[in-house]
């Protein structure tokens, strides 16, 4: 006997019932630059709540992250909603990490980066890149 057979049997009949993910390309474009900017504002908080001087700061800007952060956990989930885990998973993590990275400490905070790390940036995306659109090519 399959012990794992009800709980597999539970997620079918949940998956089954979710609505359909017959959602317009703006829907998912809106959530992918939604959750983008999420990210950048709780990366960008969390990064001032650390360099705050006092502890009402560094407090204040550690809320204000946490709200972001609840933005990333919605974005995300509706990204799971009108596209798959795999697909959300490479944009609400990876492309939100990677650019959330370069905004927050190249654009706001200034700080320089190297060749190198740039190359780091083309590999992570392009790596995303393959994760998004690689599924197709298998086939």
């Amino acid at each position: 006997m399959n012990r794992f057979r009800p709980l597999a049997q539970a997620l079918a009949t949940a998956r089954d019932r979710l609505p359909s993910r017959e959602y317009g390309v703006f829907t998912a474009l809106g959530l992918v630059g939604l959750n983008l900017l999420v990210n950048i504002g709780a990366t960008t908080s969390f990064a001032i709540s650390g360099r705050s001087e006092t502890w009402r700061n560094f407090l204040t800007w550690q809320l204000v992250g946490s709200a972001f952060g609840l933005g990333t956990q919605l974005t995300f989930a509706g990204l799971v909603r009108v596209s798959s885990v795999q697909l959300a998973g490479a944009i609400g993590i990876g492309l939100a990490f990677v650019s959330a990275e370069v905004v927050t400490a190249h654009r706001i905070f200034h700080e320089p980066f190297t060749r190198v790390q740039w190359a780091g940036v083309g590999v992570v995306f392009l790596g995303l890149m393959l994760l998004i659109w690689g599924r197709n090519w298998g086939h």
